[in-house]
């Protein structure tokens, strides 16, 4: 491709992007709204009226009918007999209303003040983009009949914050009574502050709704009630909790979590449990998490890694810096700025930046004279580049973005069954059996139909026993292409806790049942303090091997034959680590392997080069599928023979994902 065609298809996307950022979006008609809307037209007198309404709205016995006769005259004459500007009147009013409990966006717009940031001024709430991605997910479990939780990671001053106390009171205004609502923050002073959300709310809100009036609770200033709906709105902070405990409430936004530093006294931890324990697990109740990163390691970055892992109910909600559309700043001369981008600016790019917001961060780093930590903590790309401490990332962004593309669910969920967990019957009767909640998970069966020496390299990483230890991980990558050139890739991980022996004896089952694969254990953990290099004690694996044979062995084959001691697995030291990490730089960088585990390029984002010089996770996060998948591409790639086919292959051989249980 010529390069005036590449800046042609980066400026024709870039087209589609920003087309795509500025949506035309109009509340009252509904257009440009992300939840599920349904057309509905009739008759308003001689008014054609043609709106994009919520789907749940639609389906109302009101408006089931509206659609059937078509026209509110139609309506009126069927139910009343006849059609006054009265009853016309009155019948528009309790359409709008009762539309207002079902469309959020069309109440926000019509009936939500916010005072604009840039002129002070009075303005009704139309939501942005990045606000309408977050009101989706919220409108998702809502509309599903689920308690609403959700953790919001931010980026600076979009509306997060805004549209959280919108969602709150409209439930509170229109849809449900004495639903009370708590604000908490590091602070008092913080949540005083987004509190004064509601008291403009309350000032603003239309007469033809109903009257409000917000009032102080018991004579506390403090917690104040919106008395027509007996709607108690606290607040309280990390600092002083005493507040919280004088009233049940149904709603909480826990707002700036990361601020929520330990002491001696308090735990953030503690205190977040403590708050979200007495909202009951019901429909309509409402927890929103919500901060910026500020580093690792702490309460918020562990509930953050919790939800991305799948436990708990909470959704993860992520806003990047140029989904919001204020950050964006016009170009000059796009070809020119295309040729000058940088390798992060083309990693933006990756990601789905418009140039416009390349701009703008590039304009606002050099301003601010920030470095790239502040940026990506002030305005992060991803979540991942959020949370982050003060060292160096081991693997381009760029690079470990890249690989995500073949990224999917496995086909497969559960776990290896042989006759016994040890021993030599621990290879008799193996069969997989799919368990929802199973460690081993599977992308492609393995293929018993080809004859091919070392067609699968089955990596160990062994960590501990118990829940709080390391994972071990089980790795499988399957070698078949790379005999016609091309690259291996990931079809199988185990990953959870297990005694180490067991563990390492689960291992050579699952490479039992991947047609015999060459098994390569990391041993540093099945050492003792006393073993050394070059002489150690025996372990798991001279037992294994009397029964599984086709294992690596680190040392010189050539020595070995002139009776140095054979030293099977992988030995992770100051000169090997280096090594791997480099190698599997390449091999992101090249996408030289197909990646399925969304965990592995996860833990790839969260390791680091530390001040010292080592390498190692972040804080907090852990790095053993990584680990399992650098040792194993550079195994699978560097030190052994490419795999060879031992008989004819079929010629329509392609690559399997079988879709049923495979028994040895």
């Amino acid at each position: 491709m010529s390069e005036q065609l590449l800046v042609d298809e980066i400026i024709n996307e870039n087209k589609r992007r920003n087309d795509s950022l500025y949506e035309p979006y109009d509340p009252i008609l509904g257009i440009g709204s992300p939840i599920k809307r349904i057309r509905l037209n009739y008759l308003n007198g001689n008014n054609k009226v043609s709106l994009l309404v919520p789907e749940s709205f639609y389906n109302t016995k009101v408006i089931s009918e509206l659609y059937r006769v078509g026209s509110i005259e139609g309506f009126l004459k069927k139910y009343y007999g006849s059609v006054n500007d009265a009853l016309r009147n009155k019948f528009n009013k309790e359409l709008i209303k009762e539309r207002m409990r079902h469309d959020f966006e069309f109440y926000s717009n019509t009936c939500l003040t916010i005072t604009d940031k840039e002129t002070s001024q009075p303005i009704k709430l139309r939501l942005r983009k990045a606000q309408r991605k977050f009101l989706k997910e919220l409108e998702d479990m809502r509309l599903k009949n689920i308690p609403i939780r959700a953790n919001l990671l931010k980026s600076r001053q979009w509306g997060g914050s805004t549209l959280t106390e919108a969602y709150m009171f409209w439930i509170q205004t229109l849809i449900k009574t004495g639903w009370s609502s708590a604000i908490i923050a590091d602070v008092e002073d913080q949540a005083r502050n987004i509190r004064g959300m509601y008291e403009t709310f309350v000032e603003y809100h239309p007469l033809d709704l109903g009257k409000l009036s917000l009032s102080p609770y018991r004579g506390s200033s403090k917690n104040k009630i919106i008395n027509e709906r007996n709607c108690i709105v606290g607040i309280g902070s990390f600092q002083k909790p005493e507040n919280l405990r004088s009233f049940s409430f149904k709603m909480l936004h826990e707002t700036e979590l990361a601020s929520w530093i330990d002491t001696r006294r308090r735990k953030g931890k503690n205190m977040d449990l403590a708050l979200t324990n007495t909202i009951p697990d019901q429909p309509y109740t409402f927890i929103v998490k919500e901060s910026t990163a500020k580093g690792i390691g702490n309460h918020w970055h562990n509930t953050w890694l919790a939800s991305e892992t799948g436990k708990g109910g909470y959704r993860n909600i992520f806003i990047p810096f140029f989904e919001i559309d204020m950050y964006q700043k016009p170009i000059n001369n796009i070809p020119e700025f295309i040729s000058t981008m940088t390798a992060h600016d083309k990693y933006l790019w990756e990601l789905g930046a418009t140039l416009e917001s390349i701009n703008w961060y590039n304009c606002k780093k050099t301003f601010e004279n920030f470095d790239d930590w502040n940026m990506c903590e002030e305005f992060p790309e991803t979540a991942e580049a959020a949370f982050q401490s003060t060292g160096q990332r081991a693997f381009a962004p760029i690079y470990v973005s890249k690989n995500r593309v073949n990224v999917c669910d496995p086909e497969f969920i559960g776990d290896i069954f042989a006759s016994e967990s040890k021993g030599k019957k621990a290879f008799e009767k193996i069969e997989f059996h799919e368990t929802p909640n199973g460690n081993f998970q599977i992308w492609a069966m393995p293929d018993l139909s080809i004859k091919m020496k070392d067609r699968y390299v089955i990596i160990v990483d062994i960590g501990g026993r118990t829940n709080g230890a390391d994972y071990s991980v089980i790795k499988v990558l399957d070698r078949y292409w790379m005999a016609e050139g091309e690259k291996p890739e990931v079809v199988a991980v185990w990953r959870g806790h297990l005694d180490q022996d067991l563990l390492a004896w689960k291992a050579a089952q699952i490479a039992k049942f991947y047609n015999n694969g060459h098994l390569v254990v990391e041993v540093n953990s099945l050492r003792t303090e006393e073993d050394t290099e070059a002489d150690h004690s025996l372990t798991v694996l001279d037992e294994i091997v009397e029964f599984y044979p086709n294992m690596y062995i680190r040392n010189d084959p050539e020595k070995v034959k002139q009776g140095e001691a054979v030293r099977y697995g992988f030995h992770t030291n100051k000169k090997t680590k280096p090594m791997i990490i480099d190698h599997y730089n390449g091999v992101l960088r090249d996408e030289a392997y197909i990646e399925r585990s969304k965990n592995a390029l996860n833990e790839a984002d969260q390791y680091e080069k530390k001040p010292n010089g080592s390498y190692g996770a972040k804080e907090g996060c852990h790095d053993d599928e990584l680990m399992t998948t650098a040792i194993g591409c550079y195994v699978a790639m560097e030190k052994l023979d490419p795999p060879k086919i031992l008989k004819d292959v079929p010629k329509n051989n392609t690559r399997r994902f079988a879709t049923s249980e495979a028994v040895i």
